[in-house]
């Protein structure tokens, strides 16, 4: 993929280093209250603005693992990031503890507590492994997010149709999988060509979520 990719009124390209900072806190308003999220962390923070700092500093440390060895994918519009997708290459590496400790991961600790860290990766392991076993040649898609103060242009579809979806073709890539935890979001991939083909709960202290896993086949 070439450095900058024009699509309509949308550029694409990959992530810059300079970019991870603004990046993560993007993506973490943009996920807000977002249950895979918050039924783990949000207890441990009194306010919402604390919330988002540390969900900030753990997006931090997922973009710069994917921009590693993966892949890390924004949008722009007018020169402003509008959206971002973190793109799991299959024939790659899988990260591992040790990357998200060179990312950044032990700073995580002080402020929510190693055990909640912890919870936090075996929860993801089995949020994900429907898509693992299902559709193991299939690029993974860590995360997609829009502007929280641009979400209903259809920044999200455009990223899909315009970014994603050319970008693993291109690659070689015939098949996309993703997790979701709400409803709205299952109706988005949905609409957007996706189909769901497993569904489930997770569960922490008793609180349980939705999980739902979605595959979309490009050939």
């Amino acid at each position: 993929m070439s450095d900058t990719k024009q699509q309509s009124t949308v550029e694409y390209r990959f992530a810059r280093p300079e970019e991870f900072d603004a990046l993560a806190r993007l993506t973490a308003l943009s996920f807000g209250e977002y249950p895979f999220f918050s039924f783990v962390f949000r207890e441990a923070f009194d306010s919402y603005a604390d919330y988002v700092k540390y969900m900030a500093r753990l997006d931090r440390m997922h973009i710069r693992a994917n921009a590693r060895k993966h892949a890390c994918l924004v949008g722009t519009r007018n020169a402003r990031v509008v959206s971002v997708a973190l793109l799991q290459d299959p024939t790659a590496k899988r990260l591992g503890v040790f990357d998200y400790i060179l990312s950044g991961g032990l700073g995580l600790i002080p402020h929510a507590g190693l055990t909640r860290l912890l919870d936090f990766f075996s929860i993801s392991e089995q949020a994900h492994q429907d898509c693992a076993r299902e559709c193991p040649d299939a690029w993974y898609v860590e995360m997609l997010a829009v502007d929280s103060g641009l979400k209903g242009q259809g920044l999200g579809s455009h990223m899909i149709e315009e970014c994603l979806v050319p970008y693993v073709r291109a690659h070689g890539g015939t098949e996309l999988s993703l997790i979701t935890n709400t409803e709205a979001n299952r109706r988005f991939y949905s609409r957007n060509g996706f189909t769901e083909f497993a569904g489930g709960q997770l569960e922490r202290k008793g609180t349980q979520i939705g999980n739902w896993s979605y595959r979309m086949d490009l050939e």
